[in-house]
């Protein structure tokens, strides 16, 4: 997803909201990144704006990478950028649709007793999930109408570039949404005992299998994994 980060970093509608993504950096070393950016960009579709996708082979998507280190390096934005950079590098497909799994079924938590459909959760567990998602949920159409409504010509380029005008604000909220995961399962650590933890686990689990209909099963985030009890 690195060709992802490339491109939203390059957008003049995201400059002003870095720090969403855990970037504090001088200004005058951002505009020298999202330039930067943009030069990777212009390497890539060179004169035809239709390859920007069609060209990420494996081979192209080491080369953004090499290209984006050479990048940080040069701008000495490495203290900066090195986490944001080894975060959308590593996050896959199926681990964010895992996200929006969890973060979609938490809505589903208060009903999740012996009165609807199982798999069941005790009431202290749901009581304590709901109350801690309570400050990590966030909205989908976070950033949304800020991209959708930008006019520069670089902006409207980069819509054209992807599948769907929504494609970057989207991957976008799914990073986020990662991010607001880790803090909701870290809050819900302190709150909830393993044996506790595990049953929640279980349940994302049951809630999972029940609701997809994948060829490959989804796997849980890894920083949701607990170690079982007594193992």
């Amino acid at each position: 997803m690195t060709e992802l980060l490339i491109l939203l970093l390059s957008t003049d509608w995201f400059l002003s909201y870095w720090s969403e993504l855990g970037i504090d950096i001088a200004e005058d070393k951002k505009v020298s990144i999202q330039q930067g950016c943009r030069e990777i960009v212009n390497q890539i579709t060179g004169a035809n704006d239709s390859t920007f996708l069609h060209s990420f082979s494996e081979h192209h998507r080491q080369e953004a990478e090499s290209r984006f280190l050479a990048l940080m390096r040069r701008c000495e934005a490495e203290p900066e950028l090195s986490e944001t950079f080894k975060d959308w590098a590593h996050l896959s497909h199926s681990e964010l649709t895992a996200v929006v799994l969890c973060t979609m079924f938490n809505r589903d938590i208060p009903s999740a007793d012996e009165s609807g459909v199982p798999p069941y959760l005790e009431f202290p567990i749901r009581a304590e999930v709901v109350k801690a998602w309570e400050g990590h949920a966030l909205e989908a159409t976070v950033f949304q109408d800020i991209c959708l409504s930008s006019k520069t010509e670089w902006d409207i380029r980069t819509q054209k570039l992807l599948v769907s005008r929504k494609t970057l604000v989207n991957q976008l909220w799914r990073v986020l949404l990662d991010h607001r995961l880790r803090a909701f399962w870290a809050d819900l650590r302190e709150r909830l005992t393993p044996l506790q933890l595990q049953e929640v686990v279980s349940w994302y689990r049951a809630m999972i299998k029940s609701t997809t209909k994948e060829d490959r099963p989804i796997v849980l985030p890894s920083y949701m994994e607990v170690s079982r009890v007594g193992s």
